[in-house]
């Protein structure tokens, strides 16, 4: 019997309702045509498969076939290094690599062969399956390492999908557009199976992203409900195309939008919805939803209240700097972890079945949850605490500027950090100087960076720069 929460017409049905929204040259295989040659390809219930495909309806028809054959998928980025494709082979204990065309030969691969349109290595020396059927796979950000998973089933990524789904009050007969990457757990989780569970269609695009590609496609494919990071909301910011009454759903996550954008992004869309949603990986992936058209602007910072059924607490770091780390109770939480873990400061779990998030958070009498960063962002110059993700989310209300990002440099005396500006490629951005000014007028001057360098979208190797060049990044 099948390990999976869904049976083979579920998915049948949410494949009818799946478009892409530029489709391939080429008719796509019908869902039925993938699960099975996967089978005949010697997969093991339980075997891993890394799947690294650009974004579309066949990415997601091998996911739901590898799943239906009883094998472990795994998404990847398709233009991940070859060096990193071999670690992750490795760590994982992979035994299949499927891409639109698979570097075999320099990964060591047993064999290579065609299913249903793209090119699988198969891996020898494999000797037992590396997690079990009905469990998914999802890869961590680089805050993790570059070879760390979650190890989920997959009823518990569907329930997730389907308590965001509540919260933003998905309805049977929306339109869901995929711009971000569908190898983000905050695109596979909160859109395709929030989409799968709740009904109604599926649209997936991009990337990249391009704004006026994402204003035609919202209008050409009736889109109704559509998420996106905030670089990107910023980008619509900046070129005045923030989707207005057409669209019914706006959701906003993966990283914080200042409170100056929240309320702009608010009076644009006429008071139509806007959700700003906060999780991590770890947690399956969404862990609380802020309904900001309906709240007071003195809610814009928070990322609002948790998910139906989970449980969230705050601990108190106990090293005299007051700040509180997040913890999070639910039935959608990882089960273990997969690969190597590396660049964390602490333990995934504070006590058993409770997950501790490494966010930096207050939460107010009402139980609004707001972020204030991760332990990690945090560095000590000259004795002082400082906070980098404050630092990036004041540098994003800068004029032009799209995102920020920092990069430490520590040394005897402790650390220093700087920090690069990407700015609208249209648009006339200042000096690092000028920039710097900006900030010392909302920064104190020991939380100033070390050097700013000024980059324009698409546009390397044209940056202004002031001091040393950045190092090692962090999001």
């Amino acid at each position: 019997m099948s390990a999976l929460p869904l049976t083979p017409g579920a998915i049948e049905s949410f494949f009818e309702r799946v478009e892409d929204a530029s489709p391939p040259d080429g008719e796509a295989l019908p869902f039925h045509a993938i699960a099975e040659p996967w089978r005949g390809a010697g997969l093991r219930p339980g075997d891993l498969v890394l799947l690294g495909l650009p974004n579309g309806v066949s990415l997601l028809a091998h996911f739901f076939g590898v799943l239906t054959a009883g094998g472990v998928p795994a998404l990847v980025a398709p233009g991940t290094p070859i060096a990193r494709l071999r670690e992750l082979v490795t760590v994982f204990g992979a035994r299949a690599l499927g891409m639109m065309r698979v570097p075999g030969e320099a990964l060591g691969a047993e064999r290579v062969a065609s299913i249903a349109g793209i090119e699988v290595a198969s891996f020898a020396g494999v000797t037992a399956p590396a997690a079990s059927e009905g469990e998914v796979v999802m890869l961590t950000s680089g805050t993790s390492g570059f070879a760390s998973g979650c190890v989920f089933g997959l009823d518990s990524l569907l329930r997730n999908g389907a308590r965001h789904a509540d919260a933003i009050g998905l309805r049977p007969d929306d339109a869901m557009l995929v711009s971000l990457p569908l190898y983000f757990s905050f695109a596979l989780v909160a859109q395709a199976m929030a989409t799968l569970g709740r009904g109604g269609r599926l649209v997936v695009s991009g990337p990249p992203f391009h704004a006026p590609t994402y204003a035609r496609t919202l209008h050409e494919r009736r889109i109704t409900v559509s998420s996106l990071t905030p670089v990107f909301v910023r980008t619509l910011l900046q070129a005045g195309s923030v989707p207005g009454e057409d669209l019914r759903v706006l959701t906003i996550g993966g990283d914080a939008l200042s409170p100056e954008h929240v309320a702009e992004v608010v009076r644009r869309r006429r008071d139509r919805e806007v959700y700003l949603t906060y999780g991590l990986t770890q947690a399956g992936p969404r862990v609380a939803t802020l309904a900001a058209h309906a709240e007071p602007a003195g809610r814009y910072g928070s990322v609002g209240l948790p998910l139906a059924d989970t449980r969230v607490s705050l601990a108190p770091l106990d090293d005299g700097s007051g700040r509180r780390q997040l913890l999070v109770a639910s039935d959608t939480v990882m089960r273990r972890r997969i690969g190597v873990l590396e660049g964390r400061g602490v333990d995934d779990w504070h006590a058993p079945g409770l997950l501790a998030t490494g966010d930096v958070f207050e939460q107010d009498d009402a139980g609004y949850l707001f972020h204030k960063g991760r332990l990690s962002e945090y560095i000590l110059r000259e004795g002082e605490k400082i906070c980098l993700a404050a630092v990036r989310r004041v540098a994003t209300t800068l004029p032009f500027v799209l995102s920020a990002t920092t990069s430490v440099t520590r040394h005897d005396q402790g650390e220093d950090f700087d920090l690069t500006l990407v700015t609208a490629p249209s648009a006339e951005p200042g000096t690092p100087e000028t920039y710097r000014a900006h900030l010392g007028r909302a920064l104190r001057r020991g939380e100033l960076p070390r050097s700013i360098r000024v980059v324009q979208t698409g546009q390397t190797g044209q940056a202004g720069q002031a001091g040393a060049s950045p190092s090692e990044q962090y999001k």
